[in-house]
């Protein structure tokens, strides 16, 4: 017959068994749960500094264009431009009130042909000289026609005629510079054309004064584009 004390150890012996397997059990869900924790940290740290990295490009992207705005004012101190400050425009100031196309055409008057050739050839400089100081940017030009209402504003601000003609008259300019091998698409920059007729932001009080086309050039925040 076994004595007590032997059931005693046996007894204690399973026991101490079923607590090495249950701490062996923990020992292995602790360390699993600790990698688990490790590798999220990990990738945490790493989401944290792609974070930081994309910040810093941020700030760096807006000192770029603080930088290229200040690089515009010797465009506005050639003497050709006055800046419409509230829209971010140039205009060119010999022509403002103006009527430099002949009546209801798109054709540019003879004696107005040089002086919007001077234009383009002085924005072409200032393009050459942007891309030569961001080579790493791109630049969007908008070539924009703007056309007088009557002294009553009895013409329709959405008027069809006026969205079209003054359109074509942007692109007049942008063709009469094209044919005096003014091609501004050269210095990294797209050009865009557009019309905005008898209505639009930053028109002048002076009705006469809306006779006119204006530029804007927009720094763009990319990779520069390639000649195909």
């Amino acid at each position: 017959m076994m004595k007590k004390d032997n059931i005693f150890w046996i007894g204690y012996s399973d026991l101490m068994t079923s607590l090495f397997f249950v701490m062996l059990v923990l020992f292995v869900v602790t360390v699993g749960y600790l990698n688990n924790s490790q590798r999220e940290l990990k990738e945490a740290l790493v989401d944290l500094e792609n974070t930081n990295i994309e910040l810093n490009i941020t700030v760096d992207q807006q000192e770029k264009i603080l930088k290229i705005e200040d690089q515009f004012k010797p465009l506005e101190e050639s003497g050709y431009f006055y800046y419409l400050e509230n829209c971010k425009k140039y205009i060119v100031k010999d022509l403002m009130g103006i009527e430099i196309f002949n009546p209801n055409l798109s054709t540019i008057k003879n004696e107005y042909v040089s002086i919007t050739v001077e234009i383009g050839n002085e924005i072409q400089k200032f393009l050459k000289q942007l891309s030569e100081n961001n080579p790493e940017l791109s630049y969007l030009l908008v070539i924009e026609g703007n056309m007088a209402n009557k002294y009553d504003n009895s013409i329709s601000q959405d008027n069809i005629f006026g969205y079209t003609k003054s359109y074509e008259r942007a692109l007049a300019v942008y063709n009469l510079w094209q044919r005096n091998n003014i091609h501004l698409r050269q210095y990294n920059t797209e050009v865009l054309i557009c019309g905005s007729g008898f209505n639009g932001l930053c028109r002048d009080d002076i009705e006469e004064n809306n006779k006119r086309f204006s530029i804007q050039i927009i720094p763009k925040i990319q990779n520069k584009i390639e000649n195909e």
